[in-house]
């Protein structure tokens, strides 16, 4: 089955996003330059802080990729092999375990800070180890160097500089993520063939995650560290992005296979109406950073209705993803007002309906965009890096940063990153993080990709 490359230009947005988000200078820029509950200049959480910014997106993004890839990847498996049930599971808990593999590996394997100028060395050497592990074909004699390379360095950071291996130190967006794939593949994989299924599962969710937050459930469950350091109900609470996601997978594989997913971009309507996608993000954004809640409401409203209009004039076919992100972000900015306020931490479901649209509002503006204009610089930066999404989230820090360490580059990076001028140090740093996405770019451009 052919790759839908709009999915990978948006994973690939959403995890430069994660990457430059976590490198631009901490508590000199604007508030908005940050995540909302998290705002300059101690960046400790607040959760009295309510709204949404463009790092509160980043995540939820993700989630979305995620869930519209399930259909392509199972889909794409069965017209290679035949479906069969017992693999599907076995690859199911296979590619579970090996994220929550991943999600350790990738903290653990940082070198610590007092290795110093060594420290650089030891990373390209984690580096390598991960590649042998989750490099797509790799042999099982790479894997088990990879996995022999990654003990040892683990063995040689608690003898040597004193560093505890503890389960937990993981990369909580990781862990995150191996959960949901795991219960969002089993509910796909039940309801395939039945929307209506679909649909009461996402139900279900709603239900599970109303009662444990009207119980103090998943607050009980928070506060115990000896569970939440593995599970917790954000698990099942951001389902509620990736199963409206998974909709729209089975949605665009259909269109691919009727090869019914090119955009008619003539007439200046056209363009205004994928345009319009783009402002209405940028607005409840705005809007709901400044606590505009009627105005963010009303306009929202108005917009996404003439925008439906112009849809079911100008690309029909695409009327059910916008009727859908319609719903999401108007559910999600009425619910706002049912709830404390629109939080990530503790997740609300204004976040996640709110979120799930505007990625879904997204993708129908990338996919517009690569059909205007095909073959652009950024567009084969973000969907080659989109289409290597473990390599791409560990590559700034394991690969890149070290070699600028070890070439001293690193100090000319530094130099740029004056405390006065903090716009100076984030325009280095998106120069440094686009430079990531573009090297893992030219890796996928040659077929290497690693896989969970």
């Amino acid at each position: 089955m052919k790759r839908f490359t709009t999915l990978d230009t948006l994973r690939g947005l959403s995890i430069f996003g994660m990457v430059f988000s976590g490198t631009i200078p901490h508590g000199t820029l604007p508030a908005w330059m940050y995540h909302i509950q998290n705002p300059p200049p101690n960046h400790t959480l607040d959760s009295t802080q309510f709204g949404l910014g463009w790092v509160d997106l980043v995540f939820p993004i993700f989630i979305f990729c995620m869930g519209v890839a399930i259909p392509f990847s199972f889909r794409a498996k069965w017209e290679k092999f035949s479906k069969n049930t017992v693999h599907d599971m076995r690859g199911i808990a296979v590619r579970f375990l090996r994220l929550l593999a991943f999600s350790f590996l990738c903290v653990l394997l940082r070198p610590p800070y007092s290795a110093g100028y060594g420290s650089y060395f030891l990373a390209l050497i984690g580096f390598a180890s991960l590649w042998f592990i989750y490099v797509k074909g790799a042999t099982a004699g790479k894997q088990i160097a990879g996995s022999i390379a990654a003990i040892a360095l683990l063995s040689i950071y608690h003898v040597a500089f004193k560093v505890p291996v503890s389960l937990f130190k993981r990369d909580i967006i990781i862990l995150l993520l191996a959960f949901l794939y795991l219960f969002g593949s089993l509910i796909w994989y039940a309801t395939r063939d039945s929307e209506k299924w679909r649909l009461f599962s996402f139900l279900g969710v709603v239900a599970i995650s109303l009662i444990s937050r009207t119980t103090g459930f998943d607050g009980l469950v928070y506060n115990n560290k000896h569970i939440s350091w593995l599970l917790n109900m954000e698990q099942i609470n951001f389902l509620m992005i990736l199963l409206p996601a998974t909709w729209v997978g089975d949605r665009l594989v259909i269109l691919q296979k009727e090869n019914n997913l090119r955009i008619q971009h003539k007439g200046w309507l056209t363009h205004l109406l994928f345009w319009c996608l783009l402002a209405v993000v940028v607005w409840i954004c705005i809007s709901s950073y400044n606590r505009w809640l009627l105005a963010g409401k009303l306009v929202s409203l108005v917009t996404l209705a003439g925008l439906i209009f112009l849809m079911s004039k100008k690309a029909p076919r695409f009327l059910p993803f916008l009727y859908l992100a319609t719903l999401l972000i108007l559910s999600g900015l009425w619910m706002e007002q049912l709830e404390p306020g629109l939080t990530k931490v503790p997740c609300s479901f204004s976040y996640c309906f709110v979120s799930g649209g505007i990625a879904l509002l997204l993708l129908l503006w990338l996919h517009y965009m690569s059909e205007c204009f095909p073959q652009r610089f950024l567009g084969r930066v973000f969907s080659g890096a989109g289409a290597n999404p473990l390599m791409s989230y560990v590559a700034h820090g394991l690969f890149i940063v070290p070699l600028m360490g070890i070439t001293y580059i690193k100090t000319l990076y530094q130099w740029a990153r004056p405390v006065a001028y903090p716009w100076v140090g984030t325009l280095s740093a998106f120069l440094v993080v686009l430079f990531t996405m573009w090297a893992v770019s030219l890796v996928s451009r040659k077929k290497i990709y690693w896989r969970a």
